[in-house]
């Protein structure tokens, strides 16, 4: 059990939020797992992608990029990518244009390992790295079109668990030799699903307040453009339909760990939960952003992947397009900011 987050725990009171544990297991500067501990993505990492298994998705990806700037009239291919990973989708993207294309590909990552794997796998001089969004923003006129795959789950999310009081938010506190789960009242009444589903005592439930902080910044710098939110979850009901415990897990060497073993080797092990797309639909309206389309990933690849990529990686196409797997567990949400009406004086 380490005991660099113990130590901290106990210097901001002795428990704190889930939310705050994650926070700290993945972003902390010295220990944390995506900013110090985190090596690769795919078979030789912690966990795999669908990017990792072929180019299907990236092309589908390309294919609605370049729809989209025309959309937009966006004078040049403005693509921000939030969170780089291994660096495959931004060479997979950019395979997808010709050399006299103007693109200008953003990538914002926190992660100083996975800046230096993006940066030794990503050839093209169109590419450009930040660490925040502000900035990537600014380097293309505060209008883009952002690609987030599987950038949301990553975010510090709350827990929640329905008790015969009512909802309660789940604390951590550590007793010397292991973490203890303590229940403290800190009802979520903001959250719409909490009340109009039918939950039963014990069902534990999570939220990602945190991303809707990022995207309220998002929100603030971005004069146009478009969100797509690629990620496995869905609506409250999908999600949590026979998953009583919730859906926070963690992944070490592709092992996947639940209950009280999310909590072990922090910083050395991912941790992850479903996403509420219901909650980032809701999000986005609130911020002045309309609801293009939401599908799942089957539908999206079936929509915008050329006939000619999928016959060429067949049996990769199948398992990306599958709805009873990787298809239908992830989810893409296409936003796009609603213009401001010109005022005439």
């Amino acid at each position: 059990m380490p005991s660099w987050i113990a130590d901290i725990v106990a210097g901001e009171g002795g428990r704190v939020s889930f939310d705050r544990f994650m926070e700290l297991a993945l972003y902390h500067p010295d220990h944390g797992y995506y900013t110090g501990n985190i090596s690769e993505i795919g078979a030789a990492g912690d966990f795999s992608t669908g990017l990792t298994i072929g180019k299907t998705l990236a092309r589908s990806i390309a294919a609605w990029v370049k729809a989209e700037t025309k959309i937009l009239r966006l004078p040049t291919i403005n693509v921000i990518e939030l969170g780089g990973g291994s660096g495959v989708l931004a060479t997979q993207i950019l395979q997808q244009f010709l050399p006299w294309h103007q693109v200008r590909y953003q990538i914002v990552e926190i992660s100083p390992r996975l800046r230096a794997l993006q940066q030794t796998r990503i050839r093209s001089k169109k590419a450009a790295w930040h660490t925040s969004i502000e900035v990537a923003l600014a380097a293309v006129n505060w209008e883009a079109i952002l690609v987030a795959n599987e950038f949301v789950d990553a975010f510090p999310c709350k827990r929640y668990e329905l008790t015969s009081s009512g909802w309660k938010e789940i604390f951590l506190r550590f007793n010397g030799a292991s973490w203890k789960e303590e229940l403290t009242t800190y009802p979520p009444a903001d959250y719409p699903g909490i009340s109009q589903s039918d939950w039963h005592l014990g069902q534990r439930i999570e939220r990602h307040p945190s991303y809707k902080k990022w995207f309220t910044d998002l929100a603030a710098h971005l004069r146009k453009g478009s969100v797509l939110t690629i990620d496995y979850g869905g609506t409250p009901t999908e999600i949590y339909r026979d998953r009583r415990r919730g859906t926070v897990r963690a992944y070490f060497r592709h092992e996947r760990r639940e209950n009280m073993e999310v909590y072990r080797e922090a910083g050395r092990q991912d941790i992850t939960a479903d996403v509420n797309f219901a909650d980032l639909q809701e999000w986005g309206r609130e911020l002045n952003f309309e609801t293009v389309s939401y599908m799942t990933q089957a539908k999206f690849i079936e929509a915008w992947a050329p006939s000619r990529s999928r016959r060429q990686e067949e049996s990769a196409h199948d398992y990306l397009v599958d709805e009873s797997g990787m298809g239908g567990i992830y989810k893409v949400l296409h936003q796009r900011k609603r213009e401001k009406p010109e005022v005439v004086s």
